[in-house]
C-alpha cells in the first residue's frame, strides 16, 4: 500500500500533483481527486491506482471533447472523431459520449433543429443542401425529417427571389440563356427545390425585362473572341466553327448569325 503524503495545486486550474511516500506519483483533474478521495494520508493499492489512471485518462478524454463540443453545437460524430484524432481508444470514447448526452452536451435532435434554424436565417443552403450537410454530420435521418418540418416553402420563396437576382447580376456578362442556367445550377447545388427555383425565375424575368443591348454586347465580346481564335478558318468552316462556340455559350443562333453577317468583310 501507498500513502498519499502530499497534494499541490498546478497552475492549470483544475489540476492537482499527487505524492505517494513523498515522491511526485501522477497529476489528476479535481473531479478525479475528490472521487477517488486522493487527500493526505489515503491509503492507495496498486489496484486503486490503476482505477485511478484510467480514470484520469477518460477524464482527459472528456475535458477534451467537452471544451470541443461546447465552442459551438456538434453531432455525436464529430466529437467521436475528434476524440479518435486525439487518439482515444474506442471503449474511453464510448464512455465520454455516454456523460456527454447523459449531461446534454450533446444531442444530435437538437443539434440538427438548431442547424436547420440556421440554414433558415443564413439562407445559405435549401433543405436538401441542409439535408445532405446533417447526414455527412452522423446526424439520424429520421431526426434530420423532424427538424426539416421547420423549413418550409415560404421560408425557400423568400431566400430564391433574393439569390435569383444576385445571381442573375452575377452572371450578367454571359448569355442570358447561360445566365439562367449557371443560376438554376448553383441554386439545386445548394439544395433549394427545382420548382420553386423555376418560379422565382419566372417572377424575375417578370419584373426584369431582359437588357438587348447587354446581351449583344456581351455576344459581340465573345463572338470576336471565338472569332480571332479561329481565324486560321475560312468559309464556311469558320462559321460553323464561331457558331457552335456561341451556342455552347448559351446565345441564339440569329442573333449569332447576325453579328455573323455585319462583321463578314471584317473576318475575311
Amino acid at each position: 500500500m501507498k500513502k498519499v503524503t502530499k497534494v499541490t495545486r498546478q497552475r492549470k486550474p483544475g489540476r492537482y500533483n499527487v505524492y505517494l511516500d513523498d515522491e511526485f506519483a501522477l497529476a489528476v483533474d479535481e473531479k478525479i481527486l475528490i472521487k477517488y478521495n486522493l487527500f493526505k494520508d489515503t491509503e492507495l493499492s496498486d489496484e486503486d491506482l490503476k482505477k485511478i489512471e484510467d480514470a484520469e485518462f477518460e477524464q482527459k478524454a472528456y475535458t477534451k471533447a467537452l471544451v470541443y463540443a461546447t465552442g459551438r453545437m456538434r453531432s455525436k460524430m464529430q466529437v467521436i472523431i475528434k476524440l479518435k484524432e486525439n487518439e482515444f481508444p474506442g471503449i474511453v470514447i464510448a464512455h465520454v459520449i455516454d456523460r456527454l448526452e447523459a449531461a446534454n452536451v450533446i444531442d444530435d435532435a437538437r443539434f440538427a433543429e438548431e442547424y436547420v434554424r440556421s440554414a433558415i436565417h443564413s439562407g445559405k443552403l435549401g433543405p436538401r443542401g441542409v439535408r445532405t450537410k446533417l447526414q455527412q454530420l452522423g446526424v439520424d435521418k429520421y431526426l434530420i425529417e423532424d427538424a426539416l418540418v421547420e423549413y418550409d416553402e415560404e421560408d425557400q420563396v423568400a431566400q430564391l427571389d433574393e439569390k435569383v437576382e444576385k445571381l442573375m447580376q452575377k452572371y450578367a456578362r454571359q448569355a442570358h440563356f447561360m445566365a439562367e442556367q449557371k443560376t438554376k445550377q448553383k441554386l439545386a447545388q445548394l439544395g433549394y427545390d427545382s420548382k420553386l427555383v423555376v418560379a422565382a425565375l419566372k417572377r424575375y424575368e417578370a419584373e426584369n425585362e431582359t437588357d438587348v443591348d447587354q446581351e449583344w454586347e456581351n455576344l459581340d465580346r465573345d463572338a470576336s473572341s471565338a472569332a480571332n481564335r479561329y481565324r486560321q478558318y475560312e468559309g464556311w468552316e469558320f462559321k460553323k466553327r464561331v457558331k457552335a462556340a456561341m451556342f455552347r455559350k448559351g446565345y441564339d443562333l440569329s442573333l449569332v448569325d447576325k453579328w455573323i453577317k455585319e462583321n463578314e468583310s471584317e473576318m475575311q
